[in-house]
C-alpha cells in the first residue's frame, strides 16, 4: 500500500475521535511576538503614571511619622487673657491665679516647675517643682511664701514667670515636639502701706513736689515782673528821646 504524506498538521486524540485537525505550532515566533527594534520602542508612548498609585512622599504629602521640622512645645497664657490692657500689677501677700494649657507638644513632659525671676536683683523663686503635668492648667500662688524669705524676700519690681519642664533647664533650647522653658509673661509686684488715719497722715512725696513747684513758680514770677518792668521803662524812655 503507498505511503501516504502526513499532513501538516497535528491530530490530537481527542481531535482525531471528531474527525477535525488542529492547526500546528508555528516553528518560529509570530510578527507581533518579534521583540520590538530601538525605532519602534521610541515611537511607543509613555505611560502616565497614576498619582494615586505612588508613594505619599512623592505626591508631596508625609505620613505622621515624617513631619518636616515641627515647632517646639509651647504655652499658651489664658489667664490673666493674651488681650489684657498692659502688665499685670499684684500685691505682694496676696494669692496670684495664672491659668495655662500647651501647644506642639509630641511627647509629654515628666513634671513641671513653675518658678519666677527678677533681673533687677537677679534672683529666681521657685513657686512649685514636679507638679504634675496636666493639658490645662489653673495654679494659685502664694505670695506671702516668697514675701517672707531671708535670704532674698519679694520687693516692688517687675518678674518674669517661668513654666519649664522638670527636666530641662530654664535656658536650655528645646527638642521639636518637646517643652522647653517658658518666660515670656512679665508683671508686677507692690508692697502695701500699713492703714494710718486721715489726719495722721502727710504724703512726703507731694510736700516735697509742691515745694519744689512753690519755688519755681515765685522764680518766674520774679523773672517776668523783673522783664516787664525794663521793658515798659525802655519803651518810654524811647517816646521821651523822640
Amino acid at each position: 500500500m503507498p505511503t501516504t504524506k502526513r499532513a501538516a498538521t497535528l491530530r490530537s486524540p481527542l481531535a482525531a475521535a471528531a474527525g477535525k485537525t488542529q492547526p500546528s505550532l508555528p516553528s518560529h515566533p509570530t510578527k507581533t511576538q518579534r521583540p520590538l527594534t530601538a525605532r519602534a520602542r521610541k515611537r511607543t508612548p509613555k505611560r502616565t503614571p497614576n498619582p494615586t498609585r505612588l508613594p505619599l512622599r512623592r505626591r508631596g504629602l508625609h505620613t505622621p511619622h515624617s513631619i518636616p521640622n515641627p515647632p517646639p512645645g509651647g504655652v499658651v497664657l489664658q489667664t490673666p487673657g493674651v488681650f489684657a490692657a498692659g502688665a499685670a500689677l499684684y500685691r505682694i501677700g496676696d494669692y496670684v491665679t495664672w491659668g495655662w494649657n500647651y501647644t506642639n507638644l509630641l511627647g509629654t513632659p515628666t513634671a513641671i516647675d513653675v518658678l519666677i525671676s527678677c533681673s533687677a536683683v537677679s534672683e529666681t523663686w521657685t513657686l512649685t517643682a514636679n507638679m504634675t503635668f496636666k493639658t490645662s492648667v489653673a495654679y494659685t500662688w502664694n505670695s506671702s511664701v516668697q514675701a517672707t524669705d531671708v535670704s532674698q524676700p519679694l520687693s516692688n519690681n517687675m518678674y518674669t514667670l517661668i513654666i519649664k519642664d522638670s527636666d530641662a533647664a530654664v535656658t536650655q533650647i528645646p527638642d521639636p515636639g518637646y517643652l522647653g522653658s517658658y518666660s515670656q509673661y512679665t508683671f508686677g509686684l507692690y508692697t502695701s502701706q500699713p492703714y494710718v488715719d486721715y489726719d495722721q497722715w502727710s504724703c512726703d512725696a507731694c510736700n516735697a513736689a509742691l515745694a519744689k513747684f512753690d519755688h519755681h513758680a515765685l522764680g518766674f514770677a520774679i523773672t517776668m515782673g523783673l522783664v516787664t518792668v525794663l521793658s515798659f521803662t525802655w519803651f518810654v524812655s524811647g517816646v521821651d528821646l523822640a
